[in-house]
């Protein structure tokens, strides 16, 4: 994937989550103007600047975006000029309590894990009456979903997201480099002890690549990355989905945190096997995020956990410098776990999302922007591009692409020269649903035309040894959602709350002990693992587990439609 999928494929990923975004008329209290579409009242609209601070996640973008072809377009339709800053070299929360603490925000922000923070900051501005009045942002939620962004005090505060499956790669997995699982004569890999024996025996037999030191396995560990080790990594090896800092019982819906968990010290003693072994990466545990990047780009790293679009960019590297290197996720489990929930639900996640700040001074015009950008119209061009170059109508009124233009649309610096998918997240329609007009699915790489030739011919060759279509052929696919995911649930919860204060402190705990554990002589494993636990036991984690529960059983009738 060169300079066209890594990268690609973190935006594809993103728009995963497609985050939706809100609504207004000028008057909060008055009906739109128009006729909803952005193409007929956009001369009408008063000019205006806002500020975008995406925190939830640092997308590639081009500066000004608002100088590409689509930027000048959805300028032109909206009579909006956008300022973006995306989140760089800082904790999501810590960059929130600078903020909260300055009382100053942008006029829109993204919420990711600060939902909570800014929310007992008092920095949103209430969007029910906007949502209400609005013209196309209404059309983006169910009955049950504008239930579920509503808090307790009754107001929604920001718009929820809605999440589909990505039919190319899986969102997350244990990964091992192509070559490794070429000199092993590609095997389909299953459980967590065959994952690492693969690791041990091919660091035996090749310690060293390009004058380097082979690294057996290697995590994240910088600020809200090191999750992958606190939590991320062993939920899955038991048979549960992202449930964030949970585990989530399927029929009864009992929530655990995942801290205290058999199945977390299991994957403890994996790191402490592995480092034991001095096959894991001496720098596992000091290493910023740049650092791994770099590492998995170099091509030394056989083995690790992770989520696909945080590796993007080390993924991207490496296809320019050895693509036979690649990594390819694998659904991992312990022996004796029939089932993996790799995927998860296709759900809507209520937890997070974009809202208006108080310290807007126009929040009626960014209201009314956000709904101009909700049109199909608007949709149109910042996931398909512009009409005639980018895409063009089929026989049959849908969207369709030439073999150029899906060449075009694979080219990450294609995409952001023209300004295509390069807004943030700005996606209001769920990813799998289509277009009302003209009946295209909203996302380009939902397409089934988008599968069929999203693979270089590496991946293509390597695919044919697993007689296999797609990266996610071994993995099960995605299920509708029962209950809020418990990630969403915890960005809900107040911050003040003791409980919440519990779960987080929880974190810090872990992310202390974690290395202490991965680099403890074996025989003192089960005595550190003890003293890790006894801190966690003097926390109210049990009060926890009991509100994630509640609010996961409240949001069940909600999931039902």
């Amino acid at each position: 994937m060169s300079a066209k999928k890594g990268l690609a494929l973190l935006i594809a990923l993103l728009m995963t989550v497609g985050l939706l975004a809100g609504c207004s008329t000028g008057d909060a209290n008055a009906p739109a103007e128009g006729d909803g579409s952005a193409a007929a009242n956009g001369d009408e609209r008063t000019p205006a600047t806002f500020s975008l601070l995406q925190m939830a996640a640092a997308t590639s973008t081009v500066d000004p975006w608002i100088d590409t072809p689509v930027g000048q377009y959805l300028k032109e339709k909206t009579n909006v000029d956008l300022e973006i800053e995306y989140l760089v070299g800082s904790d999501v929360r810590q960059k929130a309590s600078l903020l909260i603490a300055a009382g100053e925000y942008p006029d829109l922000l993204t919420t990711s894990d600060a939902s909570g923070d800014l929310k007992a900051a008092g920095a949103f501005v209430p969007l029910n009456d906007y949502i209400e009045n609005s013209t196309n942002i209404k059309n983006c939620y169910t009955a049950s979903q504008i239930k579920l962004m509503t808090q307790e005090d009754g107001n929604i505060y920001w718009f929820g997201n809605h999440a589909s499956e990505n039919a190319v790669y899986p969102t997350a997995g244990y990964y091992l480099n192509m070559d490794l699982l070429k000199q092993a004569d590609y095997p389909q890999v299953t459980t967590f002890e065959q994952w690492q024996q693969l690791i041990i025996d091919y660091v035996e037999k090749n310690p060293t690549y390009n004058g380097q030191s082979t690294i057996g396995v290697t995590e994240p560990t910088e600020a809200w990355r090191a999750s992958a080790v606190q939590y991320g990594g062993s939920r899955f090896l038991a048979g549960y989905p992202n449930d964030g800092l949970t585990v989530i019982d399927q029929d009864t819906l009992e929530a655990k945190v995942i801290m205290t968990q058999d199945f977390q010290k299991e994957f403890c003693k994996m790191l402490n096997k592995m480092w034991n072994l001095g096959i894991a990466d001496p720098e596992m545990f000091m290493q910023t995020d740049e650092q791994l990047q770099s590492k998995i780009g170099s091509g030394r790293v056989a083995g690790m956990y992770d989520q696909r679009s945080m590796i993007s960019v080390g993924l991207d590297a490496l296809e320019a410098n050895d693509p036979s290197r690649m990594l390819v996720a694998f659904p991992v489990v312990f022996e004796g776990v029939e089932t993996e929930l790799y995927r998860g639900a296709r759900t809507f996640q209520p937890g997070f999302g974009i809202g208006i700040s108080v310290t807007c001074e126009d929040p009626d015009r960014a209201f009314q922007f956000l709904d101009d950008l909700a049109s199909e119209e608007c949709q149109t061009v910042l996931r398909w591009g512009v009409e005639g170059t980018d895409w063009s109508y089929g026989e049959d009124g849908g969207l369709t692409k030439t073999e150029e233009q899906w060449a075009q649309y694979n080219d990450v610096y294609y995409k952001q020269e023209q300004g295509i998918e390069q807004m943030g997240w700005f996606y209001f329609w769920p990813g799998l649903e289509a277009f009302p007009e003209s009946g295209t699915i909203a996302s380009p790489s939902n397409t089934p035309e988008y599968a069929q030739q999203a693979y270089e011919d590496y991946e293509l060759e390597f695919l044919s040894h697993y007689d296999a279509q797609t990266f996610c052929d071994w993995f099960n696919p995605s299920y509708d959602a029962t209950y809020e995911p418990g990630y969403s649930i915890r960005q809900r919860i107040d911050t003040s709350d003791p409980r919440k204060i519990a779960g987080e402190t929880a974190l810090t705990i872990t992310l202390e002990y974690v290395p202490k554990l991965a680099q403890c002589a074996p025989e003192d494993f089960d005595a550190v693992w003890d003293e890790f636990v006894s801190k966690l036991d003097d926390l109210p984690l049990a009060e926890y587990e009991e509100l994630v529960t509640q609010m996961a059983q409240e949001s069940a009738p909600n999931y039902q439609n």
